[in-house]
C-alpha cells in the first residue's frame, strides 16, 4: 500500500520526531553528566539536594521517556505488535500524549535551574559549551513537546482512517447460509377468497356427501 493521505502524514511526523529525538537523547545525557559534575562544588549551598535530585532527574527521566516511546513506535508502527489497528492507534494517542507533556515539565524544571548553571560557567566549573548545552536541552524539551502533542492532535484528526469500522446495522442483518433455500414469506392475518373456497370444497364438513344428501346444487 502506498503512502498517501493520513498515513504518509502521520509517518512524517514520526520520522521528525524519531530525529529530534534522537539528538535530545544525546545532549540529555551529556547534561546529566555536567550536573552530576558541577553540583559536587555546592558544599555550602543550601538546598543542595533538592537541586541536584531534581536536575538530574528531569535529565535522566526525560531520556528514559523518550527512549521507551521510540521502542514503543517502533513495534507499533514497524512490527504491528498489536493485531488490532483501532487498539495500536489508540496506545499511540497516549503515549504521544504523556510523552508531549511530560517533556513540557522536564523543560521547566531545567529552565527554573538555568541561574545555577550560568553560575558554574562563572565559576569555571562548567566551560561555555557545557553551559550551552544545558541551554539546549531545555530547548529541545519544548520543541518535543509541540512535536508529541502535534503528532497527537494529527492522531485525533485522522482517527477514521486508523479506526474504520463497518455499519453496526449491517452486523444484525440475518444472512442464510451458502446454499440454503429462502425462507417462506410470512403468512399475512388474511387469506385470498380461492384459498377459502378451496378450503370448503376439499376440507369442510360433508365435502365427501352426494348433492342428494346436501340438498342439491343450491
Amino acid at each position: 500500500m502506498g503512502c498517501a493521505g493520513p498515513r504518509c502524514l502521520v509517518w512524517s511526523l514520526w520520522a521528525l520526531n524519531l530525529f529530534i529525538s534522537s539528538v535530545y537523547l544525546a545532549i540529555s545525557l551529556v547534561t546529566f553528566h555536567n550536573v552530576k559534575h558541577g553540583v559536587k562544588y555546592l558544599v555550602q549551598f543550601e538546598n543542595r539536594e533538592a537541586f541536584k535530585n531534581s536536575l538530574l532527574a528531569a535529565c535522566i527521566l526525560g531520556f528514559l521517556v523518550v527512549l521507551f516511546w521510540i521502542i514503543f513506535s517502533f513495534f507499533v508502527l514497524f512490527l504491528r505488535f498489536f493485531s488490532s489497528l483501532p487498539l495500536g492507534y489508540g496506545v499511540m494517542l497516549g503515549s504521544c500524549s504523556h510523552t508531549g507533556f511530560f517533556m513540557l515539565l522536564c523543560g521547566l524544571v531545567l529552565q527554573t535551574h538555568e541561574s545555577l548553571a550560568s553560575k558554574f560557567r562563572d565559576l569555571k566549573i562548567w566551560s561555555s559549551p557545557d553551559y550551552q548545552t544545558y541551554l539546549a536541552t531545555f530547548i529541545f524539551n519544548y520543541i518535543l513537546c509541540g512535536s508529541y502533542l502535534i503528532m497527537f492532535l494529527v492522531l485525533i484528526f485522522t482517527s477514521g482512517f486508523f479506526t474504520k469500522k463497518e455499519d453496526r446495522a449491517s452486523s444484525y442483518t440475518a444472512k442464510n447460509p451458502a446454499g440454503a433455500p429462502p425462507a417462506p414469506p410470512a403468512a399475512s392475518g388474511t387469506a385470498s377468497g380461492n384459498t377459502f373456497s378451496n378450503i370448503a370444497d376439499n376440507h369442510g364438513f360433508g365435502t365427501n356427501w352426494s348433492n342428494s344428501y346436501r340438498g342439491g346444487n343450491v
